[in-house]
């Protein structure tokens, strides 16, 4: 018998494996999350607009069996709902859709959804989830939104043109 034991003497050496495992669980959490995250926001099918500048003004190519609606989204990630007289501040996609859906039961609007082309106006800055609410919100009532964009040609001309001055 000794003075000192022998799980001292020998001691058995363990690595403890469970906050490495607990940290691989939170990271195949994470990257799950933002697959399906990136799927939904992203990976859907968007249809974009093209504008076509005509004599100083710029004017959407209108099809005649078709009706569109223009809703512009500001850097703040505030609507309006756009007409050819004013412009009518909406609070929320709710406004928008019930908007929508009033204009459809009165027959402003075809009863065809699919001649009904939404157009989203989009301010470079506005924020991303407003645009993702909005054409959520739009898709969610039968309609489809599509964002316009103007051409990065045109976008060039006006800065070279600002940088000779």
């Amino acid at each position: 018998m000794s003075l000192i034991p022998d799980d001292k003497l020998h001691p058995q050496i363990t690595i403890n494996l469970t906050p490495m495992i607990d940290f691989l669980f939170l990271m195949l959490a994470f990257f799950a999350t933002l697959a399906v995250t990136r799927s939904t926001l992203f990976d859907t099918k968007l249809n974009l607009a093209e504008l076509k500048k005509e004599t100083n003004t710029t004017q959407i190519n209108q099809k005649q069996e078709s009706f569109q609606v223009n809703v512009t989204i500001s850097k703040t990630g505030s609507y309006q709902w756009v007409s050819e007289f004013a412009d009518y501040p909406m609070s929320s996609v709710e406004n928008i859709q019930k908007e929508l859906q009033y204009q459809y039961k009165l027959g402003l609007i075809p009863q065809d959804k699919e001649k009904v082309e939404i157009l989203l106006h989009i301010d470079k800055d506005a924020p991303w989830i407003s645009i993702a609410k909005l054409i959520f919100g739009m898709r969610e009532i039968g309609f489809e939104a599509r964002p316009l964009y103007k051409a990065e040609k045109d976008h060039e001309a006006i800065v070279s043109q600002q940088v000779a001055r």
